[in-house]
């Protein structure tokens, strides 16, 4: 039987029989074929999407393809909840966001083995997907208090990656991708079916002019904290009109000036790169480390906790600049490091500990450069921007995303060491980027978008000089 199968030389420069084609006749001349039937390795799946409907070898870019379909929506849907979001309400879009997730999900669910309709059920449910994380974090930034909104995004992050290394865990329980697919959704009913509860943001209430419902949901809060809302404080709302600034063009006042485009373009760079560093290192969890995949997945989540409370107090002492600019040159040498790895035959290096080790460290600094990130686009837009400014990272962060499985198929196909060298390089560029960047900490930040024009900018200080002979000065 193995007299059958070809051999070829991978990536990595090891001989290996062929996993897709087979001698038509050996004993004649070396014609292939493609193989009819296929046997996968059960080890870690006992079903998966691509070996259910066998997109492996010649189809293999369909998984790729599927990954940046749906970060094109991700791209898309960011821009449209966005300006949903700001004219609409928080609450409304948090709430569409959920149902287009959970049809999303079902068509992809009861796709059978159609390309075509799995795609669009995965576009639909992503398209909302920034929208339904953004909703609820903007909420919680707005009824928060400026002192604790920084621990507020970070214990909303620290969330996220306790999701993700509790979904890990599940998958290895299950198996099964079905499975998987109908639990995770089915978690999203309750979020949709109680979303009636849920109260939309005083802060935009008001700016829209809707003062009773702004009152009504903040004597609710009060409640809930076992306080009352002040008579005073009730008129003080009614009686002051928010304040309409005309001066806000959207996403076009991000570029309404020499210095805050130049700003927004470095944070944009930024996004794209931490996002295909991020995308690499999640999809290629356990092949880099060639261990346990879910644990290897869960063990880089649990890094990240640590990894935002880190950067929240390094920022804080030296710097958002300096905190960005470590993190990012730390990736770029842990990238290096799996790249030398793949060629390397040195025991040490190639064991599957030290692979580990490499990887935690990548993604525990990863998660350092996405808060930094995170703070800098909120403290060098101002608030009438602030939103647009959020929405077009996201977009950029879904186009490095989409970009990630491209890069890791240039490692498996022609060879290994192409995804660490490429994203050493990347990661590079962000050191530059942040290092580019103003730096906000202690700074007076920017209220106006005339405010954000010249923040940062360098005022050339001009010292009088006397032409006249310092003796001629005595006289």
């Amino acid at each position: 039987m193995i007299m059958n199968i070809p051999t070829y030389t991978n990536a990595a420069g090891e001989a290996k029989f062929d996993n897709c084609l087979i001698y038509t006749n050996v004993s004649i001349n070396n014609n292939t074929k493609g193989c009819e039937t296929y046997e996968y390795d059960h080890t870690w799946y006992e079903k998966t999407v691509p070996s259910e409907n066998n997109w492996v070898c010649d189809k293999e870019l369909y998984v790729a393809n599927i990954f940046a379909s749906s970060k094109i929506g991700e791209l898309f849907g960011s821009i449209i909840f966005g300006w949903f979001g700001d004219t609409y309400g928080r609450r409304p879009s948090y709430i569409i966001s959920l149902l287009l997730i959970i049809v999303g999900r079902m068509i992809s669910l009861l796709s059978g083995s159609s390309f075509i309709i799995f795609v669009i059920g995965c576009v639909i449910s992503a398209f909302p997907s920034w929208a339904a994380l953004q909703s609820v974090g903007v909420i919680s930034m707005e009824l928060s208090s400026p002192a604790r909104r920084t621990m507020t995004a970070t214990f909303r992050f620290a969330g996220w990656s306790v999701g993700m290394a509790i979904m890990s865990l599940l998958f290895w329980w299950l198996r099964d991708w079905k499975t998987f697919f109908i639990i995770t959704t089915a978690t999203q009913l309750p979020f949709l079916l109680f979303s009636w509860k849920m109260i939309e943001s005083p802060r935009w209430l008001w700016i829209q002019g809707k003062t009773e419902k702004c009152v009504k949901y903040l004597k609710l809060i009060a409640k809930q904290n076992g306080k009352d809302l002040s008579i005073e404080t009730e008129k003080e709302i009614s009686n002051i009109k928010p304040i309409k600034n005309n001066d806000s063009l959207g996403t076009l006042a991000l570029f309404s000036g020499w210095t805050i485009a130049k700003n927004t373009t470095l944070q944009l760079i930024i996004w794209i790169c931490i996002s295909m560093s991020y995308s690499a290192i999640i999809m290629s969890s356990g092949e880099k480390a060639d261990g346990n995949p879910f644990l290897e997945l869960v063990w880089q989540s649990l890094a990240e906790i640590p990894g935002y409370f880190l950067a929240a107090y390094l920022a804080d002492r030296i710097g958002r600049r300096y905190t960005g600019a470590t993190s990012f040159a730390i990736i770029a040498t842990s990238w290096t490091f799996l790249a030398i790895r793949e060629s390397s035959s040195n025991q040490i290096l190639r064991h599957s500990w030290m692979g580990s080790g490499i990887v935690i460290i990548n993604r525990l600094t990863t998660t350092m450069s996405y808060s930094i990130i995170n703070i800098f686009n909120m403290e060098l837009y101002p608030t009438c921007i602030r939103q647009s400014g959020m929405s077009l990272g996201n977009l950029f962060s879904s186009a490095g995303s989409a970009l990630a499985p491209y890069v890791l198929y240039l490692g498996r196909r022609i060879d290994s060491r192409l995804t660490g060298v490429t994203l050493t390089c990347i990661c590079f560029v962000g050191v530059i980027c942040n290092m580019l960047l103003p730096e906000t900490l202690n700074k007076k930040l920017p209220e106006t978008i005339q405010d954000a024009q010249v923040f940062g900018k360098k005022i050339r200080k001009y010292i009088p000089v006397s032409l006249k002979h310092p003796a001629e000065n005595n006289f």
